[in-house]
């Protein structure tokens, strides 16, 4: 009666989130999943993940990536006193009351 009470409710929550959203669904897809084979009596154990891991992986481990330093700039210095200066040193428009009319 459990098992099948645990199945009902795993149906209504997996059919609740496709409603509600197809990205919720596919979110709890693993933990909907074991909780099937928690149901049906399956309890997948840590040799069995190290197996499927170690199955998973016959390609050879990517190797570190080297360091290469960071190449030094070179110091560039601007001049930017003068043509800022020059660019102060303008003559402002007269004053209103300077111009008589």
């Amino acid at each position: 009666m459990k098992r099948v009470l645990a199945f009902v409710c795993m149906f209504v929550l997996l059919a609740s989130a496709v409603v509600a959203s197809p990205g919720l669904a596919l979110t709890m897809a693993p933990a909907l999943l074991l909780l099937a084979l928690l149901a049906g009596g399956f309890r997948p154990g840590e040799a069995l993940i190290e197996r499927l891991r170690d199955r998973r992986r016959e390609t050879p481990l990517p190797r570190p990536a080297v360091r290469i330093p960071r190449p030094r700039l070179a110091l560039v210095v601007r001049p930017t006193g003068g043509p800022l200066a020059s660019a102060l040193a303008m003559r402002p428009p007269p004053s209103g009351l300077a111009v008589l009319s």
